[in-house]
């Protein structure tokens, strides 16, 4: 096939990257969101897939509006067979979804419909989920809402963060669309059950705070959902300290939700919650790389008996 692929974050890069790869299908056109202002300078970046594209010499369209009349014009002029998106960020009109002799189709990380939105991954890790998968569905005007093309399950493995399970998912999304693209005609949609629907938020920075009050595991799934990127923190002398790593421990003894009450030698260190506790295992202090708890307690020197604040 002919495709169009548009796209902007990391998810969408080993799709990309296995279009590319195949040599039963071409790229026409890589489309993704245009260079936003980042980082404390305010320096105009482009998006992780637009910088891979480039990186391959590809044609790139960064519109600010996909649906106006030019931008339909300019992606519809390379006559191709199919519109691909992954975490593009925008709506797609009519005219794009039903444009293409073959559609336009979504891959996405959860299994639909549970999950729908914007953070999918993050959803299905502060649940505690033991299993989510990646659906390939075909675009409509409702968000996440389009017949089931194809899906599969995938493991969550135990203590797994964002970052892990996100690149495990985005892989196994390309190898999926292979296979789609290779036997459309194979393929029965199935309607979803709208009446099972569960929907996902945009992660705002109150998400992130650690709050030890509540349960040590929930704490922990808290944890793994924003880990490595951007990270669940709680305050230590006053500063912002993000928590990466943490594992479930037995406690025994009762302590104030929040309070460090062991050291644990090239471990790190252990803190009350409000009905167990957790080893923190990796942390990052603000300012400064991504560092073993043990290393913190012997930069920091802390003790036991000192307390996080929220």
């Amino acid at each position: 096939m002919k495709i169009v692929f548009a796209g902007s974050s990391e998810f969408a890069i080993p799709a990309l990257e296995s279009i590319i790869s195949s040599k039963a299908h071409s790229l026409a056109l890589v489309i993704s969101q245009p260079p936003r202002p980042k980082g404390r300078n305010k320096k105009l970046q482009d998006t992780a897939l637009a910088a891979r594209a480039l990186d391959y010499s590809l044609e790139l369209f960064c519109p600010e509006d996909i649906n106006s009349a030019e931008s339909v014009e300019r992606i519809m002029a390379h006559k191709a067979d199919i519109l691909i998106t992954a975490s593009y960020g925008a709506f797609v009109g009519k005219s794009l979804r039903r444009g293409f002799p073959m559609k336009a189709v979504n891959l996405h990380p959860s299994l639909l419909p549970k999950y729908r939105g914007s953070s999918p991954i993050r959803a299905a890790l502060l649940s505690g989920d033991s299993v989510t998968g990646v659906s390939i569905f075909r675009l409509t005007a409702k968000m996440d809402a389009g017949d089931i093309l194809m899906q599969e399950q995938l493991e969550i493995l135990p203590n797994e963060n964002y970052s892990g399970l996100h690149d495990r998912l985005a892989n196994l999304a390309a190898k999926m669309l292979i296979s789609y693209l290779d036997d459309p005609d194979m393929v029965k949609p199935i309607p979803q059950d709208h009446a099972q629907a569960t929907f996902t938020k945009k992660v705002q920075k109150s998400d992130l705070i650690l709050d030890f009050n509540i349960s040590a595991k929930a704490l922990q799934n808290q944890i793994r959902a924003y880990s490595l990127e951007p990270g669940a923190f709680t305050y230590f002398r006053g500063q912002p300290l993000k928590i990466l790593e943490a594992e479930l421990v037995p406690d025994k003894l009762s302590y104030p939700p929040g309070v460090i009450f062991e050291i644990i030698k090239n471990q790190g260190f252990i803190v009350s919650t409000s009905d167990g506790a957790l080893l923190v295992r990796k942390v990052q202090p603000a300012g400064k790389k991504i560092m073993d708890a043990w290393a913190y307690h012997l930069g920091a020197r802390l003790e036991a008996g000192q307390r996080f604040t929220e």
